[in-house]
């Protein structure tokens, strides 16, 4: 079964600051923990544009300059790479490819130039090998293989061209949530949102917004496609008719609580901060409030007291600590009163099993813990969408101890592979978890539970540790702690195996605290997900996720 890619189109006014990058990357992840490959169509930042053109004009010759084209497209192509960057933070796999390299061949003048040609094969064969291609708009390969522009909103017009290439379905995002009547900035009464409207209407009512050689290319190809905002559910289909207007519809603000402000928990507390319309930090539980206080977090916002938690009336609380209790407990609590959780404890999330996720929905509340197992690979997801077809599941759920393993297989010590991982972020003060398999045997109760519907414990799962590990002899292959979940003819297995696979693995092919899986199913489809399994970003990019899940149900 092919997997079903996307093509997401960022345009300069999504893409106004070094900010806004992360909140793109926070939309291809969305969408690629939705089970989408991924073509991202970059602009260049702000007026990144307007700078290179001014300094063109002031070394320039008068006229337009045969290589203006090999200046101006350098603003796609930042834009590409800090994308792919951010994305990269977060653990989302990322490849960036020029025009030149995907055959986007162009013609015509070499500043409104025509797009004529795209290596389908090239790019499909990157989506396969990467799932997440970042590639610049606005430029293709004209005469004399020089690169040339494709005239105002040239970005649109890519993105457009190459899901009509694919055959697949594109989204322009945008700074507005879709077709208005008129600009929704404009003074007066707020105007009404087209859900769907025609090319031909499109072109009176949102010239301004979609470069109109973009919609003529739709027009003439019957090519339907989106535009939205990123972050918001809402979008105008363009197409073939028109539907009728209705008033917009804007996210409820919701208040969030937290237990937990440790290296993942002030990641999350920096990226809600950062959506203030959205959501509003009312209180986080500590152990220590001092020490929260010097590393620059408000008093008001700090508790070591979960009555305080309670009485702050969260909409949504978020549990980024790590024992199984008190989280469990509160986790239930909250649940009782109709507060959502979203929970990155795998610990107690696998301890409550299925009574927790039966007792969220009698309490008419979601429990999404996507960042319990996994980190930036969306391995649950995964697990859940395709229940009932899965057969077996190998997969990396620890990224703390891939890291380590590489590292010694390069020499270093355990001893020093361990404080590297620590030093990095990958590990905990306290290790054992991870090196003694207990933080992947509690992933793979996820797994179980999830993807094969089973209720397994830990006595259930058979674990290799790396507990002062210390290889007699490097690896053949690649040495790798490998999770297991399988159906087999003599019952359901699980097992954390310490195996020195061939380097053309897939599974070896993940290095330092990177995460694959692959999941083989029923019918003989194979389907293989990567990802980092370990660090800050990651995590939190999982955690916002399924905030951004829940605020999608209060619009």
């Amino acid at each position: 079964m092919p997997v079903p890619v996307i093509v997401l189109n960022f345009g300069h006014s999504v893409l106004k600051s070094l900010d806004d990058y992360t909140n793109a990357a926070s939309e291809i992840y969305r969408r690629y923990r939705m089970g989408q490959n991924v073509v991202a169509v970059t602009s260049a930042q702000g007026d990144q544009t307007d700078v290179l053109m001014a300094e063109a004009l002031r070394v320039g010759p008068e006229g337009t300059a045969k290589n203006l084209p090999e200046l101006i497209q350098l603003g796609e192509r930042r834009s590409a790479a800090l994308l792919a960057l951010a994305l990269e933070r977060v653990g989302a796999p990322a490849f960036v490819r020029q025009a030149r390299d995907l055959g986007l061949q162009a013609k015509g003048p070499h500043t409104d130039a025509e797009l004529i040609d795209l290596d389908v094969q090239q790019l499909q064969e990157d989506l396969k090998n990467h799932d997440i291609v970042v590639m610049p708009g606005f430029v293709g390969i004209g005469e004399d293989d020089r690169p040339s522009l494709l005239g105002q909103g040239g970005a649109d017009y890519t993105a457009l061209y190459v899901a009509q290439k694919l055959g697949v379905s594109a989204i322009l995002l945008k700074d507005v949530d879709g077709v208005y009547e008129h600009d929704p900035r404009e003074a007066g009464p707020a105007p009404k949102r087209y859900s769907e409207i025609s090319w031909e209407d499109a072109k009176r009512r949102a010239d301004v917004l979609i470069a109109p050689k973009a919609l003529s290319f739709a027009m003439e190809n019957a090519l339907e496609f989106e535009v939205g905002a990123p972050g918001l559910p809402m979008l105008t289909r363009i197409g073939s008719k028109t539907g009728a207007l209705s008033l917009p519809l804007a996210p409820k603000k919701l208040k969030v609580a937290m237990m937990g402000a440790g290296v993942v928990g002030g990641g999350v507390y920096r990226r809600i901060a950062a959506q203030p319309t959205r959501f509003e930090i009312v209180k986080i539980m500590v152990r220590s409030v001092s020490k929260y206080i010097d590393q620059g977090y408000l008093p008001d916002e700090l508790t070591d007291n979960f009555e305080a938690i309670i009485a702050a009336k969260p909409d949504i609380f978020i549990d980024v600590s790590g024992p199984i209790e008190p989280a469990l407990s509160f986790t239930k609590k909250m649940l009782s009163l109709g507060v959502h959780v979203v929970s990155a404890n795998k610990q107690a999330i696998a301890e409550g099993g299925q009574d927790l996720i039966d007792f969220a929905k009698a309490n008419d509340a979601i429990l999404a813990f996507s960042s319990a197992a996994g980190g930036g690979m969306p391995v649950l997801e995964m697990c859940s969408r395709e229940r009932g077809r899965i057969k077996r599941v190998e997969a990396l759920l620890n990224g703390t101890t891939n890291y380590m393993l590489d590292a010694m297989s390069t020499g270093k010590s355990y001893a020093e592979a361990l404080k590297e991982a620590q030093d990095k972020g990958f590990a905990e003060a306290d290790p054992s978890s991870d090196v003694n398999g207990a933080d992947a045997a509690a992933k793979i109760r996820l797994v179980a539970l999830l993807g094969f519907g089973k209720a397994i414990s830990l006595d259930d799962i058979s674990r290799d540790t790396i507990e002062n590990f210390s290889p007699k002899a490097p690896p053949k292959g690649a040495r790798k702690r490998v999770a297991i979940c399988a159906n087999n003819e003599g019952g359901f297995k699980t097992s954390l195996e310490l195996q020195d696979l061939p380097l053309d693995n897939f599974i070896a092919q993940a290095t330092g605290e990177e995460a694959h899986a692959i999941f083989y199913f029923e019918d003989g489809d194979v389907y293989r997900i990567r990802g980092k399994g370990a660090g800050r970003w990651p995590t939190t990019e999982s955690v916002m996720a399924d905030l951004f899940d829940i605020s999608a149900t209060y619009f």
